[in-house]
């Protein structure tokens, strides 16, 4: 089998859809025809040139056999015969760096695990509205990807030396969890490294212990890894999620944590990204943890994203003042936090916090929004 083509080096981007001196080149693999012709007509209404195929056996065959680039891969999951998961893998093997976007009617924990671990570039779920298509594979022929990946992985591997975790075999199973963090997550870098830092804060006035600081940190910078395997159209809806979006967002802590748990020295970690959306009143997910059944680090961390959201821009509105974000989180004190967490968080001062948001800045994010 010959070596797959990956991107062309004379790739451009304008607006949604890539321009080139050539059309980028799709492959598309899909056993329903109709919707083998709707994404082929849409990506040739965005300016792909699309070769559409039946299955994965014909796909194959293809690839090995062209000679012009391929840029890049959308391929169903649930197929008669080879299946997409089967079929990215044989993919990966021969072209690692060879974009790749699954695309499924369903989102089950085992597809959406299958997908991030054997190295799924994005996920859809259908039906997929054609702007949502389009958006997604002009993100993956983007031109100037690869620096904006090169700084995100220098960032993260940086964060594992300064902490001492650089160099043995859990921090060679990390490394790949952060870069994959850094690309594949809605939010950004510096959003991480805040709630860390806040976390931190709350965590000493606790009077937590080194290890248990640590963790919290660490968990902090990974608590939505698990979002890598929720597809790219739920994550980034604009409008409400129905019922069954819902379902499927609420997978992600249980992702996150099947990718860590088998990671060794990182058990605390793996728990804070597992519980990170329980409630103390016994009423978040996935578990419906109660009271102090919530691992410490999590109960922690719960506070501190909180605080971050409220003091954050977000697109449809502004940020809050932290004396109002402080009022929001005392009232929900009991309910959503633990009351003991909530009297320490209190602690911290005000100019702490202004100091670690001044720090942490959004600068850089793939997605264009914090």
């Amino acid at each position: 089998m010959l070596l797959f083509h990956s991107i062309s080096a004379d790739r451009r981007i304008d607006g949604d859809m890539a321009t080139t001196s050539h059309q980028p080149a799709v492959v598309i693999v899909e056993d329903d025809e109709v919707m083998r012709e709707y994404l082929g007509e849409v990506l040739t209404v965005g300016g792909c040139h699309c070769n559409s195929f039946p299955d994965g056996a014909s796909a194959l065959s293809y690839l090995s056999s062209v000679q012009q680039p391929v840029d890049l891969v959308l391929s169903d999951v649930n197929m008669p015969g080879m299946s997409g998961i089967e079929f990215l893998r044989t993919v990966k093997a021969v072209a690692p760096d060879l974009p790749f976007i699954l695309i499924s009617g369903l989102c089950e924990l085992a597809t959406a695990l299958d997908a991030v671990k054997v190295g799924a570039s994005d996920y859809l779920l259908k039906p997929a509205r054609k702007d949502d298509i389009v958006r997604l594979v002009a993100k993956h022929l983007m031109a100037n990807k690869a620096p904006l990946q090169r700084a995100l992985s220098t960032a993260l591997i940086s964060f594992l030396q300064l902490r001492h975790l650089s160099g043995g075999d859990s921090a060679s199973l990390l490394e790949p969890l952060f870069e994959m963090l850094g690309m594949k997550r809605l939010e950004t870098l510096q959003h991480s490294q805040r709630v860390a830092r806040y976390s931190i804060l709350i965590g000493e006035q606790a009077e937590l212990g080194h290890r248990c600081l640590q963790a919290i940190e660490i968990g902090a910078l990974l608590h939505d890894i698990g979002k890598a395997g929720i597809p790219h159209n739920v994550l980034m809806k604009p409008e409400s999620l129905d019922d069954g979006e819902w379902r499927v967002m609420r997978l992600h802590p249980v992702i996150g944590w099947e990718l860590l748990s088998g990671i060794p020295g990182v058990e605390e970690e793996a728990q804070i990204v597992y519980s990170h959306h329980e409630r103390f009143d016994g009423r978040g997910y996935p578990r419906g943890l109660r009271g102090e059944e919530i691992p410490i680090g999590a109960r922690v961390f719960s506070i501190a994203d909180t605080l971050d959201a409220l003091l954050s821009n977000r697109p449809y509105r502004a940020g809050c003042t932290l004396h109002h974000a402080r009022g929001e989180i005392s009232g929900l004190t009991g309910t959503q936090f633990d009351p003991w967490l909530v009297a320490c968080f209190n602690r911290v001062s005000d100019s702490t916090i202004e100091e670690c948001r001044d720090r942490f800045r959004d600068e850089f994010s793939l997605e264009g929004t914090p």
